[in-house]
C-alpha cells in the first residue's frame, strides 16, 4: 500500500495541470478540498486511487483506455497490478459519475513506466484532436531565452496547451527559459489601462487586443453586448457565427483569458444567434 500510495502521488502530480486533462482528482494534491482531512486521516500516503477527466469528453476517455497496456482495464482495486476503468460505462446510463472521468489504481509497477504510457496515450488520442479544433502557431521571436508564439484562429484550440506547448519546446532546447503566446500584432497586452472604467469596456480592450486578431484569420469578431453583476454578455460574428466549435473558442479561449485578465468576471453569456451564421468557418461536419 505504501509503494501504491507513492506511485499515486507521483502520476497525479505529473499530470496536474496536463492539457488534454481538464481535472486530477487526488486528495495528495496541495488544491485538492479535501487535502486537510486526508493528511490528519491518513498516514503513510493518500491511497493509491486517482481519478482523470480527459478533455474532450467520453470519447477521448474511451480513447486513452484503448491505448493503454501496462495498466489493466478491470474494476477491482487494491491488487498489485495498475487497473484503469472508464467508471460511467461500468456504472450504466444512472451513473452520477461525469463520462469523460477515467479512474485508476495504482499498483506496485515503476510509477515511470505508468506515467510515460499515460502520456503516450494522451499524445496519440487527445492532443491531435485538441490541437485541430481550429488555430495555427508560429515562432514570431527569440531573444534572451524567451520564445514568443504568434497564435491565429481559434484561442480555445492553443490556450489550454500553453504549458504542454511550453514543456516540449524548453525539453528540446535546455537555453529557452520562458514560452509567450500572443496574437498578431498584439504582442503582451496585459491588464487594460487605467482609464478603461467599466467591465464592459475594460473586457472590449481584451477582446480587441488579445482575441479579435487572432480570430481575424476565421474572418470571425467578437463583440461585448452588455455586462452586469460580473457577467459579460458577447456576441460572435462572422466565421464565428454557426461555427460547430464556437462553444470551445468561448469556453476554453474567450472565457478563461477574461477571467485572468479582468479578476471582476463571473462568467461569460454567449448571446449570438448561432443558427443565423451563414458563413461558419468550421460546419457542423467538420467537428
Amino acid at each position: 500500500m505504501h509503494r501504491a500510495s507513492e506511485t499515486a502521488l507521483a502520476i497525479a502530480t505529473h499530470f496536474d495541470g496536463h492539457p488534454a486533462l481538464t481535472a486530477v482528482l487526488y486528495p495528495g494534491l496541495p488544491g485538492h478540498p479535501g487535502r486537510q482531512i486526508a493528511a490528519r486521516q491518513m498516514h503513510g500516503g493518500f491511497g493509491g486511487m486517482l481519478s482523470v477527466r480527459v478533455a474532450g469528453g467520453a470519447g477521448h476517455a474511451r480513447a486513452v483506455l484503448r491505448e493503454v497496456r501496462v495498466f489493466k482495464r478491470a474494476t477491482s482495486l487494491g491488487g498489485v497490478e495498475s487497473l484503469i476503468e472508464h467508471r460511467r460505462s461500468s456504472e450504466g446510463p444512472s451513473s452520477p459519475v461525469p463520462d469523460d472521468l477515467l479512474r485508476l489504481s495504482a499498483g506496485i509497477e515503476a510509477p515511470g513506466d505508468l506515467i510515460a504510457e499515460v502520456t503516450a496515450a494522451l499524445e496519440r488520442s487527445v492532443l491531435p484532436s485538441v490541437i485541430a479544433r481550429g488555430a495555427a502557431v508560429r515562432v514570431a521571436a527569440a531573444a534572451d531565452g524567451i520564445v514568443t508564439l504568434e497564435v491565429t484562429g481559434s484561442p480555445g484550440a492553443v490556450f489550454p496547451l500553453a504549458s504542454r506547448i511550453e514543456a516540449l519546446i524548453r525539453a528540446a532546447v535546455p537555453e529557452i527559459t520562458a514560452v509567450r503566446l500572443v496574437t498578431p500584432g498584439a504582442g503582451s497586452a496585459g491588464s487594460p489601462p487605467d482609464a478603461v472604467g467599466s467591465l464592459a469596456e475594460a473586457a472590449r480592450h481584451v477582446l480587441d487586443a488579445e482575441v479579435n486578431p487572432a480570430i481575424a484569420a476565421h474572418r470571425g469578431h467578437v463583440t461585448v453586448a452588455g455586462a452586469g453583476r460580473g457577467w459579460i454578455r458577447i456576441r460572435l460574428e462572422g466565421g464565428c457565427q454557426g461555427c460547430s466549435l464556437a462553444e470551445v473558442t468561448v469556453r476554453q479561449g474567450i472565457e478563461p483569458l477574461l477571467r485572468a485578465r479582468l479578476p471582476a468576471v463571473t462568467g461569460l453569456i454567449d448571446v449570438t444567434d448561432h443558427e443565423a451564421g451563414t458563413e461558419p468557418f468550421f460546419s457542423a461536419e467538420k467537428r
